[in-house]
């Protein structure tokens, strides 16, 4: 990987969570086995129906936070591969219903594995006291950006 240009003494902490996060997906990306796997939404999609399956495009998408027309074009690359079904909504016909496949539910078991081995590549040498913190602070970060100041007084 290359050398960061920006000094470590320069680059201010949201600067160093970005660059973690590209770091860590293009970690994850070279390790795939399966090429519609290195699209970031087709991980996504999958990883919230491992969660919660049955959910609607719609719900997906709110879950995923990702735009409906980027949802509807993951999920046809999966489900041409076999990862999902769709099922149509006994209640509402007009709404399908998606679920994982076996070969998804294989798929993710693959990921999760893949995943935590990169999280424990990541938190090596940090004590369960400096995890524990280090979430919080990041959790603090996210809802920072979630409800920023002001917002909602």
């Amino acid at each position: 990987m290359k050398k960061n240009p920006i000094p470590d003494d320069m680059l201010t902490p949201p600067m160093l969570i970005g660059h973690i996060s590209r770091m860590q997906r293009c970690t994850l990306r070279s390790r795939e086995n399966d090429p519609i796997m290195t699209q970031n939404s087709c991980r996504s999609l999958l990883f919230c129906l491992s969660h919660e399956e049955g959910m609607t495009q719609l719900e997906l998408s709110r879950r995923a936070g990702l735009k409906p027309p980027t949802v509807s074009v993951a999920l046809k690359h999966l489900e041409d591969e076999g990862y999902i079904v769709r099922e149509v909504d006994a209640d509402d016909k007009r709404a399908a219903r998606v679920f994982l496949s076996d070969k998804g539910h294989a798929l993710e078991r693959e990921n999760t594995e893949r995943f935590n081995r990169v999280d424990d590549e990541m938190m090596n040498g940090f004590s369960d006291e400096e995890i524990v913190l280090l979430r919080k602070m990041l959790l603090r970060i996210r809802d920072n950006l979630s409800n920023p100041k002001g917002k909602n007084e």
